[in-house]
């Protein structure tokens, strides 16, 4: 044996079979009960810093095996996908060696590619960031901010994408912890039109020592230590030559040609014609690929009369415009002009949509059009793709997608308020997303909710279009109506702040909608409030709601109030009056019918009695809320009830029932990938082991609170005072120091490595 102990010596130390450590010296047994491994960690003076690797390894499992490879995507992570590659890149080898390596250079923090709509500039960010992310050089993060209008969300969406919701208002230090002092690369496309939040940006800089951002814009920032890099069109002259032995600006419209039509003929004379068409697109990007995909409809030489005809009446353009830009629209007025009625009414219709939008939501939008009922969407969407206008993508459903390319939008825009179709267009859009928003509220506590939510995050960028539409318009019931069917989304995705902005708003501007709407929508915004840690706020809007309804008036919206009241007054320390108003929440809830809410206040009433030590009581409360959990098939709310069980179990000192619960929580939330239950699930695990194992109880709390930071979720204040007791413990039995570098290690610590050590820790 390794440790200089014979196979006899061993067993007995470890207090165990002699035949058992016989078969796994010789590879007979490949796992142990964790108990064993305990025994033979100890039986061998496994030292504290790498016990943790040894019970692993005692199950045959290793720290690289992803087991929480099931463990779905954070919700920052899904926002953070690099940007689908449908197409190579053509002619900016010169440009893409020049940005990588200013983004390489630490020196270089700060990068703006500049250039007018059209030349390419999100494309060209976009190669930057998929190869320095294959290349494993930087964290790389990428933010679509033509998704958003408003500056104060900027660096909330760069928060997100690097997986932080902070509480707080101070985003930049916080941001500045999340990324630490590693290389990180934050991409900013399409910052032209919030560039006021330059000085935010480049406090953020500043304070990260590691980061570089890149931004494109068609404007610079103009703030110290920016390094602008134009981008220019691509070249058209004879003499650069690139793909096709041709210059770059026929090479793409070539590549985008024969990938149409792939008989497409490839000679002098249509390079030369091709030529003559680039020069007159001035060379941008975007106009040759919406010249390049109509060859798979006319001729070249067609192609050719009708784009010079159509650029000679327009490429003047509105005078106050860049030359380019002039051309550029010129050439979306070509596009535009060449389209069939289906295809035109379609095209304005789909600028009302932001980021995505699948197929079901067009046809939504487009059937209540006077001008489009009954039309089939199908052909004139295929059209519009066919002509470069409208981009395919594959969403996280794994369903298609649409999208618009920015510029793209906003001609359809300009379009769609032309013909004077833009007010109607928004508002039908706003009633689609409402009615997906509303069906989605009460699935996000079924069996579905994963599901759901997941739905909900592809057109995250659609209901902010829909709520800034309703509250412009003055269309406050419907804001209203949508932000209180949001606020359970919020939550899932740890968007406290800007939820809690939507609902304020919506709130305020509507004093005179129904009470239906306003009670909702208070709901949310204590919530969310709540889990910000502002329980006066959380304490105000139960209040307000109370006030909202009649003495007499019962159900429901009264149950929802209470809670509110009662979970702020829990949070505050003032025990007696949580328990008596929760336990009126409860009785607000009538029977069974009530379902989840009534579980919910089960759960909530129990929470409160263990507060104070009744743990009968908070028992019977957890296995009844429990049991309502599992018959909705709610897994997140099932596994917070079982954690909680696990609790009373460890008051009422019964470490084999407080095992049972909490390992069945952590094999639920590791199935259902919430990032939530795991936070509680490993929390619960930290204080089951704080005494037997102390090291391994700081290292997973460690990880616990990385991933709340990643998820900005505050602990559950009555859990909180649980975890701060149990951590105490574990700190006194391991010292100060030892503890500190567990926790330590627990935040570097992989998720995956990180579940297996829970799985084994809980199963004692």
């Amino acid at each position: 044996m390794g440790a200089g102990l014979t196979q006899a010596e061993l067993a007995e130390s470890a207090g165990v079979s002699e035949r058992t450590v016989s078969d796994l010296e010789r590879g007979l047994r490949t796992t142990v009960y964790p108990s064993t491994a305990r025994q033979l960690a100890s039986a061998l003076a496994v030292a504290d810093d790498v016990v943790s690797e040894f019970l692993l390894s005692a199950r045959g499992l290793s720290q690289d095996r992803r087991v929480g490879a099931k463990i779905g995507p954070l919700p920052s992570v899904y926002r953070s996908f690099l940007p689908f590659r449908l197409t190579r890149l053509i002619g900016r080898e010169r440009e893409l060696a020049s940005l990588l390596a200013l983004v390489k250079d630490p020196d270089v923090r700060l990068v703006t590619v500049v250039g007018p709509g059209g030349v390419g500039k999100t494309r060209l960010a976009a190669e930057v960031a998929a190869l320095v992310h294959d290349e494993a050089s930087a964290a790389t993060y990428f933010v679509n901010l033509s998704v958003i209008d408003d500056v104060d969300l900027v660096l909330p969406a760069i928060a997100t994408c690097v997986g932080l919701q902070p509480a707080t208002t101070e985003l930049v230090p916080s941001l500045a912890r999340r990324l630490g002092a590693g290389r990180s690369l934050v991409i900013l496309d399409t910052l032209e039109h919030l560039l006021d939040a330059a000085t935010g940006i480049g406090d953020l800089v500043a304070a990260c020592p590691g980061l570089t951002v890149l931004a494109t814009s068609r404007t610079a920032m103009h703030v110290r230590g920016e390094r602008e890099v134009p981008l220019q069109p691509l070249a058209v002259e004879a003499g650069v030559e690139g793909e096709y032995g041709a210059p770059p600006a026929v090479a793409l419209f070539l590549d985008r040609a024969t990938a149409v039509s792939p008989a497409f003929p490839v000679t002098p004379a249509t390079r030369a014609a091709i030529s003559e068409i680039c020069a007159r697109l001035d060379g941008l990007p975007l106009a040759i690929e919406l010249a390049a995909a109509r060859v798979k409809h006319m001729s070249l030489g067609d192609l050719q009369q009708n784009l010079d005809h159509r650029l000679d009446r327009l490429v003047g353009g509105p005078r106050d415009l860049p030359p380019r830009h002039q051309t550029m629209r010129a050439a979306l007025d070509w596009s535009y002009a060449l389209l069939g009625g289906p295809e035109l009414r379609l095209f304005r219709s789909v600028s009302v949509f932001r980021g995505g939008f699948g197929r079901d939501a067009v046809e939504a939008v487009v059937a209540a059009d006077p001008g489009g009922r009954g039309e089939e969407v199908v052909a004139p969407l295929s059209a519009l793709v066919n002509a470069s206008l409208v981009v395919v993508e594959s969403g996280a459903s794994g369903l298609g997608r649409y999208r618009l390319l920015d510029l793209v939008r906003e001609y359809a825009l300009e379009r769609a308020d032309a013909a004077g179709d833009l007010d109607a267009l928004r508002c039908r859009h706003a009633e689609y997303f409402l009615g997906i928003a509303e069906r989605a509220e009460p699935e996000l506590r079924g069996a579905d909710q994963r599901e759901w939510h997941a739905r909900l995050l592809e057109d995250e960028a659609n209901f902010r279009a829909a709520l800034t539409f309703s509250l412009e318009a003055g269309e406050a019931e419907l804001a209203l109506r949508l932000a209180g069917a949001l606020w359970m989304f919020w939550r899932w995705s740890g968007l406290f702040r800007e939820g809690r902005g939507w609902l304020d708003a919506a709130i305020a501007a509507g004093s005179g909608c129904s009470p239906a709407a306003r009670l909702q929508a208070l709901w949310g915004a204590g919530w969310l409030a709540y889990h910000q840690g502002d329980y006066w706020r959380t304490n105000e809007a139960g209040i307000e709601m109370l006030e909202l309804l009649s003495a007499d008036e019962n159900g429901l919206p009264r149950r929802n109030a209470l809670t509110l009241v009662g979970n702020a007054a829990l949070a505050d320390g003032r025990l007696d009056e949580a328990i008596a108003t929760l336990g009126e929440a409860l009785a607000a809830c009538g029977d069974a019918r009530s379902g989840w809410h009534l579980g919910t206040s089960l759960l909530n009433l129990g929470t409160a009695q263990l507060r104070v030590g009744r743990t009968a009581e908070a028992k019977q409360l957890f296995a009844r809320a429990k049991k309502i959990y599992e018959e909705l098939g709610d897994r997140h709310f099932t596994a917070r009830a079982l954690i909680e069980l696990g609790y009373a179990a460890m008051a009422d000192n019964e470490p084999a029932d407080a095992s049972t619960h909490i390992q069945r929580a952590m094999e639920m939330s590791e199935q259902l990938g919430d990032a939530w239950s795991i936070a509680e699930g490993l929390e619960a695990v930290a204080c089951l082991r704080s005494e037997t194992a102390p090291e391994v109880a700081a290292l997973l709390a460690g990880a616990a609170e990385r991933l709340r930071d990643q998820v900005s979720m505050r602990p559950h204040p009555p859990d909180a005072v649980i975890n701060r007791a149990h951590m105490d413990r574990a700190r006194t039995r391991l010292g100060t120091t030892a503890f500190d570098q567990a926790w330590a290690k627990g935040r570097r610590a992989s998720l995956g490595g990180v579940m297996e050590m829970a799985m084994v820790a809980s199963g004692d």
